[in-house]
């Protein structure tokens, strides 16, 4: 009785876990297509296969900066600012009201840009990773204000570990 038990609990849990992987999969294969949710990408990714996302609506997340004349994004204010030039970034392309009012309003800050991405397939710039195009949605990732930063006070310390 136990055995039988048993093998149903396993098979059970494995169904489960079947069904769970493929609902996961069917998601990222799903995103950013129409009437889906954009789909979030780090720079690694596009970096790894950005023939995987042409045409898709995504949502990234860097350092909104002017480098060589272009409107990019890219993954490290820090990489940007001491110039290197192997650092990847993203073009941002669409109507120039649009890309002057993002470029005045989050320039030289971190931002989540939302657009459709072309890859590099005839952009003449090695370092771009391909470009996201209209229609874009900017949004600034820092909270409005001071950062409230905690004190030694507030950090929770566990008694057993200073045995």
């Amino acid at each position: 009785m136990n055995a039988a038990f048993l093998t149903l609990l396993v098979a059970g849990s494995c169904i489960g876990c079947q069904i769970r992987h493929s609902d996961e999969t069917t998601s990222v294969n799903q995103c950013g297509r129409q009437a889906q949710p954009p789909c979030r990408v780090t720079f690694r990714a596009l970096a790894d296969n950005p023939q995987r996302f042409e045409g898709l609506t995504l949502r990234v997340e860097g350092y909104l900066a002017v480098s060589r004349g272009l409107f990019v994004l890219t993954s490290s204010k820090e990489l940007f600012e001491a110039g290197a030039s192997d650092e990847m970034a993203i073009r941002i392309r669409g109507p120039i009201d649009l890309q002057r009012q993002i470029f005045e309003q989050h320039v030289y800050t971190w931002v989540s840009v939302t657009g459709t991405y072309g890859s590099t397939v005839g952009i003449k710039n090695e370092l771009l990773l391909g470009e996201i195009r209209a229609p874009l949605d900017v949004q600034p990732l820092r909270i409005p204000g001071p950062a409230q930063r905690a004190t030694f006070g507030d950090v929770l310390i566990d008694l057993e570990d200073l045995k």
